[in-house]
């Protein structure tokens, strides 16, 4: 079995502020695996503010051409590019602090975090999208609040983050044509569907998701609502921080 693995985090840069996030998402992961390939996918960040810290070794950047498709970014260009075998997919506000043995995971696909399917927002929207795609009318049962027992099936996959193969990748992207998402999910609203529809998806074709939910927990229980501003002063303070992996808050 391969432990080729490497690293795609989503990056959006609007402000000096959120120029920090990628740099100390990328200085931590780097700190913590040193050899591991990174790629970013920029989802159509203003270029007067992205200013790298350092020379980054072993990093890839990529321009998306589809600006506002975010958290889908990290799947299409991943799809079409095999940089390794697995992925651990992540937001650029995500920051690693304890070197988490991703070499050792044997399933096809994990969510770093979840959130209950009980938490179902703009169902309307969630069937748009989920119409979009090759037997998308067979989720949309599973994507209404009136049927407890398919609702108890499956997890939302938050922010669409995860540990996921390319062979899984491959394999979901064939059934279901996730390539239709680029031309339905443009804004905030639509990748809060996402969230849906991917971690719907990842139960329905790896069904012992239902038992393992998440890496790391539901989201809600995860230093829920840190901004960074709050992560950074904890980490000047004491000089650690609550989580193995924080994820900060920001509205962009």
């Amino acid at each position: 079995m391969s432990y080729n693995f490497g690293f795609i985090i989503t990056r959006h840069v609007n402000s000096e502020q959120t120029n920090r996030y990628w740099n100390q998402n990328v200085k931590l992961i780097r700190t913590l695996y040193p050899h591991r390939k990174i790629v970013i996918i920029d989802d159509n960040s203003n270029p007067d503010f992205v200013k790298a810290d350092f020379n980054y070794k072993h990093l890839t950047i990529i321009q998306s051409e589809y600006p506002g498709r975010g958290e889908l970014l990290p799947y299409y260009y991943y799809s079409k590019n095999k940089w390794f075998d697995k992925a651990i997919i992540i937001h650029d506000s995500v920051f690693i602090h304890n070197r988490i043995p991703f070499e050792t995971f044997n399933m096809p696909v994990l969510p770093l975090w979840h959130f209950s399917s009980f938490t179902l927002d703009n169902e309307a929207n969630n069937i748009r999208i989920a119409k979009s795609l090759t037997h998308g009318t067979k989720l949309i049962p599973y994507l209404t609040s009136k049927n407890t027992q398919l609702l108890q099936q499956w997890n939302g996959c938050f922010g669409a983050q995860s540990f996921i193969t390319h062979d899984f990748l491959t394999s979901i992207t064939t059934k279901y044509n996730l390539h239709n998402l680029l031309h339905v999910v443009h804004n905030r609203s639509d990748r809060c569907s996402l969230e849906r529809i991917f971690g719907l998806i990842f139960c329905l074709e790896y069904n012992n998701l239902t038992a393992i939910k998440s890496a790391f927990g539901d989201i809600h229980n995860a230093s829920y609502g840190y901004t960074y501003n709050e992560y950074i002063n904890l980490l000047n303070k004491h000089n650690k921080v609550i989580r193995k992996v924080v994820k900060v808050w920001t509205g962009r």
